[in-house]
């Protein structure tokens, strides 16, 4: 608990930020991620699971880490299902969500949104092992998915902006010239490592804590 910041999200809340000596990974508290799978637009209602671990918490900075999951199943699904235009889902999405995070806000909590990482090719016999035991459908081409990924950030964009939430928006330090995840970055298919939380740290300011220098660099911590 010496830390200042913490990640709280889907499993990019960990991969992005693990084994950080500034920011602890959503596993820190309980040895795992109680919100692991959780989707931006439905987050509200594991609000009792997501109480538990905002509640001791109230003096940290903390970065919400969701819209990965929507990106790569819940948008497309629903646009299949009901006919409504992506952009309107990936819209209402970024709505819901950010609404939900500013009464959060609002009891106190120092909630930053974090931007949604850049997709995954899921290529590879451990993304062709992990498929076969997903639940629900997976449809989402490569290129559906990084159309999606653009628009959903600019959606957090622009409602932080009008809600004023801090919004972490590091997506160009993850991406090449080519829009593509940095080869350094990768984790594995679906996830960039932690090297995602020293860019928080430079790029990002949280207001309540003091700047110092790593590396050569002025980061806050």
């Amino acid at each position: 608990m010496h830390r200042k910041i913490f990640a709280i999200g889907d499993s990019h809340s960990r991969r992005c930020f693990e084994n950080n000596d500034w920011i602890a990974d959503s596993r820190v508290l309980v040895g795992y991620n109680k919100l692991d799978g959780k989707t931006a637009y439905n987050l509200e209602r594991h609000e009792k699971k997501l109480l538990q671990i905002l509640e001791p918490l109230r003096e940290k900075e903390l970065i919400f880490c969701f819209g990965e999951v929507d990106i790569r199943i819940h948008i497309k699904y629903k646009h299949q299902q009901s006919g409504i235009p992506v952009e309107q889902l990936i819209d209402k999405t970024a709505a819901r969500y950010t609404s939900y995070v500013s009464r959060l806000r609002q009891h106190g909590y120092r909630i930053h949104v974090f931007n949604v990482v850049p997709t995954g090719d899921y290529q590879g016999p451990e993304a062709r092992k992990w498929e076969k035991g997903l639940s629900y459908p997976f449809t989402a081409s490569y290129e559906e998915r990084t159309d999606y990924t653009l628009k959903l950030n600019q959606c957090y964009r622009s409602y932080c902006r009008e809600l004023q939430i801090p919004f972490i928006d590091i997506y160009q330090y993850l991406v090449d010239e080519r829009g593509q995840r940095r080869a350094e970055l990768v984790f594995d298919f679906a996830h960039l490592n932690s090297q995602c939380a020293d860019l928080t740290l430079q790029h990002h300011t949280f207001s309540s804590i003091s700047p110092v220098h790593k590396n050569g660099e002025t980061v806050h911590v």
